[in-house]
């Protein structure tokens, strides 16, 4: 059984067929919400995170480009940034560089629905290389308090750096907990 993920969609659009257009070729994995322009898709985004947002401009209150810059710069999310035709080769060469997928308008359903495609596979693609960052920092802080622990050790129960690995490893085992758990518990208890 294949489980089929949601996606969080923001559509940024002030105008009705843009959105109607929008909302349309979403299928049934994309939970979109509406902002008609850049203040109220910024109020949303201060209190929810999503996974895409899609920017039909120009905006009522702005272009569109600047909201695009922010959301990349402030989030994870993938962004696809619609233009007209005419300003397309100026505004996508400068968005692109940003790391906001450009199309043109008007377009097709199938070139949007392949556009959207390109913007999820960017965003699982993100997605893993955050996980492998947050796992790889986890680790990184682990090896800092286990060698400040180590360090504690060796210096105030003169343990040598071989004894002070193995005790706080066996303490982990015993105690069924991570080595953090037991470096922070040693940092604590011998720390002046």
């Amino acid at each position: 059984m294949t489980v089929v993920r949601e996606w969080n969609v923001l559509v940024v659009s002030s105008s009705e067929k843009g959105t109607e257009f929008i909302t349309k070729n979403l299928n049934g994995s994309f939970n979109a919400e509406i902002a008609s322009c850049g203040a109220e898709a910024r109020r949303k985004l201060a209190d929810k995170d999503y996974d895409i947002v899609l920017i039909n401009s120009p905006l009522r209150d702005e272009f569109g480009s600047e909201l695009a810059e922010n959301v990349i710069k402030d989030s994870y999310a993938g962004v696809m940034l619609l233009v007209k035709n005419e300003v397309y080769d100026g505004v996508s060469s400068v968005m692109e560089k940003a790391g906001v997928f450009c199309l043109p308008k008007p377009l097709s359903s199938f070139s949007f629905v392949q556009g959207l495609r390109l913007t999820v596979a960017t965003c699982q693609r993100l997605k893993g290389l955050i996980r492998k960052t947050e796992s790889l920092k986890e680790k990184m802080e682990e090896i800092k308090l286990v060698g400040r622990a180590k360090l504690l050790l060796i210096s105030k129960l003169s343990f040598t750096e071989e004894e002070a690995h193995r005790y706080i490893e066996k303490q982990a085992m015993d105690r069924c907990v991570r080595k953090t758990v037991i470096a922070c518990d040693i940092i604590k208890n011998y720390n002046d």
